[in-house]
C-alpha cells in the first residue's frame, strides 16, 4: 500500500466506474492509504450513480473530502490565504502551458482543468505529494512550474502524478490485483496502449 495521501481526479473515478467486471474503487482503496478528493472534483462528477458512490465513500470515511471553505480542511484564515496564493500560481502555470503549446504548435485541450488546478493547490497546502489523474498536462505543469511540497523528511520534492498507466503498474507492483484483471481494465480504456502496460508489468 502507498501510505502517503493522494488527491484523486474525476477522470480516474470515471474510468473506475466504467469498468463493470470488478470493483476498481476497491483497488483504489487497497493501493492508496489515504484518498482525498477536492470538492471541485466532486462537483465535476455529473453521473448520479458515480456521485452517489463517491459521496458514500466520503460518508463512510474511506475517502476524505477537501473543501477549502470548511475549517476541517483549512483551519485558519492564514492557511486559506496561502491556499489562494497557491491556487493563483497553479492557474497561471496551466495558462503558461497553453501559451507554450501554442508557440510549439501543439493542440490545446479545451477543458477547464478546474479540478486539477484546485487539487494541485490543495496538495501544495497540505504537502500531499501525489495526484492520481489521467490528465496528460499535469506532469508538465508540475515540472515547468516547479510545484514542490515539503515531505515528512522536511525535504522539498516535486508533486508526483500517477496516470492511469501508473495506477495499473502500481496495482501489479503492490500485488493488489491479478495481472489479468488489470489488463482487462486497462484494455477497456486504452486498448491501443496495452503493449505499453504489458512491457511495464513484465518489468515489475
Amino acid at each position: 500500500m502507498i501510505k502517503e495521501p493522494v488527491f484523486i481526479d474525476a477522470n480516474i473515478i470515471i474510468h473506475a466506474a466504467s469498468f463493470r467486471q470488478a470493483d476498481v474503487f476497491d483497488w483504489i482503496s487497497s493501493l492508496y492509504g489515504q484518498v482525498l478528493i477536492h470538492v471541485e472534483v466532486l462537483n465535476e462528477l455529473k453521473t448520479s450513480s458515480v456521485r452517489e458512490s463517491v459521496d458514500a465513500f466520503i460518508h463512510d470515511g474511506k475517502w476524505v473530502l477537501f473543501d477549502p471553505e470548511s475549517e476541517a480542511s483549512i483551519a485558519t484564515d492564514e492557511l486559506y490565504d496561502l491556499y489562494l496564493v497557491y491556487l493563483t500560481e497553479v492557474r497561471l502555470a496551466f495558462q503558461q502551458l497553453d501559451e507554450k503549446k501554442i508557440r510549439e504548435g501543439r493542440p490545446l485541450k479545451h477543458t477547464s482543468d478546474l479540478g486539477e488546478i484546485h487539487s494541485l493547490a490543495a496538495a501544495r497546502l497540505i504537502s500531499a505529494g501525489l495526484i492520481c489523474s489521467d490528465d496528460a498536462d499535469i506532469r508538465e505543469v508540475i515540472t515547468d512550474a516547479e510545484l514542490y511540497i515539503v515531505n515528512q523528511e522536511e525535504q522539498q520534492t516535486l508533486i508526483r502524478q500517477h496516470t492511469l498507466l501508473d495506477f495499473c503498474i502500481y496495482l501489479k507492483r503492490y500485488e493488489v490485483v491479478k495481472r489479468s484483471q488489470i489488463r482487462k481494465f486497462f484494455k477497456t480504456i486504452r486498448p491501443h496502449d496495452l503493449n505499453v502496460l504489458d512491457q511495464h508489468m513484465y518489468d515489475t
